[in-house]
């Protein structure tokens, strides 16, 4: 009976053939493409076959090598930032403590005042306004319209309404909530207080929390946050290398 020759079966065979095509591959063509891929997928590609695994073996010196004096450029970045930190704030530093000054009145505002503001059936236009931004703040899908107020109603009714707005993250604000509450710069203390001492309170408080996001130092603590959670990964992924490496 006839038998296929040993080769043949192989060509037929679609993961020799891809193996077989690796091999055709110049080694020095073979590395330069390796050279494209994240450490990741490098890994990944060891399991495409010996020939990948070898190649792969071969290089994670050198990717470990880049990693480290990545992770070494970053921290030096971090310890940059921090000392820019630690330089007289100045502005900033009043803007900090304008937000604190601002939450210490949130903090005063008390069942009453809230029920003060749940009484009005159409409020002044003035406080809709600045509730409206304030339920955005809690909100991010919260959708800012004329003639909202039976909206604004289902955040005024929540019983933690005002530790919602005490326990904010103002870090996880987004861009379009920041775009959105710079209406506050064109709106004035006075002209509030004379509508709403309530409504006053969280428009005060929605100025200095625009204020403090948008200061230098803030965006620089944020930058620090990044590049440490960044830096932790690479650092977790240089140790993987490592064992890999000394194996």
């Amino acid at each position: 009976m006839f038998q296929t020759p040993t080769n043949e079966l192989n060509n037929n065979d679609p993961v020799s053939a891809r193996h077989n095509m690796l091999y055709q591959v110049e080694i020095e063509v073979f590395n330069q493409i390796l050279m494209f891929l994240d450490i990741k997928s490098l890994l990944q590609f060891r399991l495409v076959s010996r020939h990948a695994k070898e190649t792969v073996t071969q290089m994670l010196p050198i990717q470990l090598h880049n990693l480290q004096q990545l992770i070494e450029e970053q921290q030096n970045e971090i310890q940059i930032k921090i000392q820019s930190l630690q330089q007289p704030a100045g502005k900033d530093q009043n803007q900090d403590q304008g937000l604190q000054a601002a939450l210490n009145g949130i903090q005063k505002i008390n069942k009453a005042h809230i029920n003060e503001l749940k009484c009005f059936v159409r409020p002044p236009e003035l406080v809709e306004r600045i509730i409206n931004l304030i339920c955005l703040t809690l909100e991010p899908t919260f959708k800012i319209q004329k003639d909202n107020w039976k909206e604004c109603l289902k955040f005024l009714n929540q019983q933690n309404f005002i530790l919602l707005i005490i326990n904010l993250d103002i870090s996880k604000l987004s861009e379009n909530q920041l775009q959105q509450l710079e209406q506050v710069k064109s709106i004035q203390e006075k002209q509030a207080a004379a509508t709403s001492l309530v409504a006053n309170s969280f428009l005060i408080y929605l100025k200095a929390l625009l204020a403090l996001r948008q200061s230098k130092d803030y965006e620089t603590q944020i930058e620090i946050k990044e590049l440490q959670c960044k830096t932790k990964k690479e650092k977790h992924l240089a140790d993987k290398l490592e064992k890999i490496i000394n194996k």
